[in-house]
């Protein structure tokens, strides 16, 4: 019902005869017989994706992309977790099993940050060289994607289990 008086209002305002705007909107619908408010959304659509192909603002849509909803997901676990018992960590595998011993809801969301963070760093040094990268935004947009995937064999629980504990964590044993 929202979406309906939303849609009544921008189409009400796209037909007020006293803006700049209607003259225009009248036209192209006589031309194309497509309605006002879809030729608004078409053209917004237009222009998104041509500020998107021509490379700008694309570092700030990667960025939102791999802000949005991992922030969501991080605070969410944090308020569902407040309040609850610490749980002891899993145990480390072992050579015999040869399994990998499962990471955290917690750890994944922790690794995803860092990685995120890190790869923030590395691309406000080396921004123009990482511009001319063909398909770089678009490959850190998937990659940000699956270690945010809501699933336990996520990027960030890749990353932890062969960066973070294969490598890194002599640094700090």
């Amino acid at each position: 019902m929202a979406i309906m008086n939303v849609y009544n209002a921008i189409d009400l305002a796209l037909r007020d005869r006293t803006r700049p705007w209607t003259a225009p909107f009248v036209w192209l619908e006589g031309r194309t017989g497509i309605g006002h408010v879809k030729l608004l959304v078409g053209s917004m659509v237009a222009a998104l994706a041509f500020v998107i192909a021509s490379g700008r603002m694309i570092m700030l849509i990667s960025n939102l992309l791999g802000f949005a909803y991992p922030m969501y997901a991080t605070i969410d676990l944090m308020v569902k977790e407040d309040g609850q018992p610490e749980t002891p960590s899993p145990p480390e595998p072992t050579e015999r099993t040869g399994r990998i011993a499962p990471v955290s809801p917690a750890t994944r969301w922790l690794t995803y940050w860092v990685t995120f963070a890190a790869v923030l760093i590395v691309q406000q040094l080396c921004g123009d060289l990482l511009q001319i990268i063909p398909f770089y935004f678009l490959a850190k947009i998937v990659f940000f994607a699956w270690c945010a995937l809501p699933m336990e064999a996520n990027g960030a629980a890749f990353v932890h289990r062969f960066v973070v504990r294969d490598h890194l964590k002599r640094f700090f044993v």
